[in-house]
């Protein structure tokens, strides 16, 4: 059976399968005092079957042959360019699901702003999956509510980080002609419950609910992206990644779950039909196109499915060929680079359970440098007079 203790929970990346494989119904995720799920085994009731180990992707790792087709993207609807966190590529291929009847899983912002796997039937309701959430999302019965659709011959995408997606296949346990997968290239997944103390804290500094979240908004343009904020009273809050506690913490690698550190994903060949990245530098892939800082999508093709969609898709896209070793080696070298564990990660956690808020916990352990605050109090400034632009070219921003 699965088991996973205080010792060895690099070993679990919370991906769910175990316990939606299981009959007996005796695995159930439980969170630990990080905000990460676990699955915990109810011993009075398991049989032994070791389904659960069967279909962990950890304990059953698939290697891929290194992908030989490649793509820059752009979403040909600048609207939904402009609220997604790159190209806006992903809503393309999912609109080409849901046109053909077709249901798409993915994560997304629940009322109260926890990050959860749900599903859109609609193009309309495809708006809620744009823009990177920096936290682990709950699947809840994801995996089970795909295999039902599966079953019943409706046409599903999933899109989630590697380990999601291998996690669902492994559950699967056969190939779905009519599953579609696109896994997106991560750098970590950081805790649910860091998050939570972040709204906490900015609602209470506020004074008032918050009403809208984005983690990667273009406010200052694709390269200069922000957690951007926004209240019920009125007010808003635009910082970072130099400057705002949540972003920080996780680009830090303070707040990641462990199995990220040691991440057993991390390789070009992925089991999804395609695997999808920011692509920061689109002048180093096509000739004598300018970067007009709006943002886009890198896109490996993984499978014959892959290329399949990609095909159908690409009608709604602006398309350049690119090399996929120069995408990953420029723009894609988190698909094989584990983050830095941080050393005083322990001590960070162990200070927020204490009670204390995600403002001292952060300036304890890494806080935000004097000049950064500075500079971010004038960033609009800058960005309205182009001395932004002039500052990125420099790498300063």
């Amino acid at each position: 059976m699965i088991n996973i203790n205080e010792t060895n929970k690099k070993h679990c990346c919370g991906c769910t399968a175990c316990e939606s494989v299981c009959h007996k119904k005796c695995i159930s995720m439980q969170t630990d005092n990080e905000g990460f799920k676990y699955p915990v085994v109810d011993k009075t009731k398991c049989v032994n079957c070791r389904l659960c180990e069967k279909v962990c992707p950890i304990l059953n790792k698939t290697h891929n042959v290194f992908p030989n087709t490649a793509y820059v993207v752009r979403n040909k609807n600048s609207e939904i360019v402009r609220s997604s966190t790159s190209g806006g590529a992903v809503t393309a291929f999912s609109k080409e699901i849901i046109n053909n009847g077709g249901i798409v899983f993915g994560g997304a912002f629940d009322g109260n702003f926890y990050v959860k796997h749900t599903y859109a039937e609609t193009e309309s309701e495809l708006s809620k999956f744009r823009s990177s959430k920096y936290v682990q999302s709950d699947m809840g019965t994801t995996f089970t509510e795909v295999k039902q659709q599966l079953d019943n011959g409706k046409f599903v995408m999933f899109t989630g980080t590697p380990c999601q997606v291998e996690g669902l296949q492994n559950y699967l346990r056969k190939p779905y002609d009519n599953l579609f997968t696109i896994d997106f290239v991560c750098r970590a997944v950081p805790s649910p419950l860091v998050w939570e103390k972040y709204r906490e804290f900015m609602e209470k500094k506020f004074g008032s609910e918050i009403t809208y979240a984005n983690f990667r908004e273009k406010t200052y343009g694709y390269h200069s992206a922000n957690l951007t904020l926004r209240f019920a009273n009125g007010k808003k809050s635009i910082e970072n990644t130099n400057t705002d506690y949540m972003l920080k913490s996780f680009f830090k690698g303070i707040c990641s779950r462990p199995s990220c550190y040691d991440c057993k994903f991390r390789e070009p060949g992925r089991v999804s039909d395609l695997t999808v990245f920011d692509c920061w530098n689109i002048t180093r892939y096509v000739n004598g196109l300018a970067d007009d800082d709006k943002g886009y999508t890198a896109v490996i093709i993984q499978s014959a499915k892959g290329a399949k969609l990609f095909e159908k898709a690409k009608h709604n896209l602006i398309v350049y060929p690119a090399d996929p070793k120069l995408l990953l080696e420029n723009d894609g070298h988190m698909a094989m680079e584990n983050p830095k564990y941080h050393k005083n990660r322990k001590e960070y956690f162990e200070m927020l359970n204490n009670g204390y808020n995600i403002e001292q916990v952060v300036k304890k352990y890494i806080p935000i440098k004097i000049s950064r605050k500075i500079f971010g109090k004038f960033r609009g400034f800058f960005y309205k007079t182009g001395i932004l632009g002039f500052l990125k070219k420099l790498k300063i921003k």
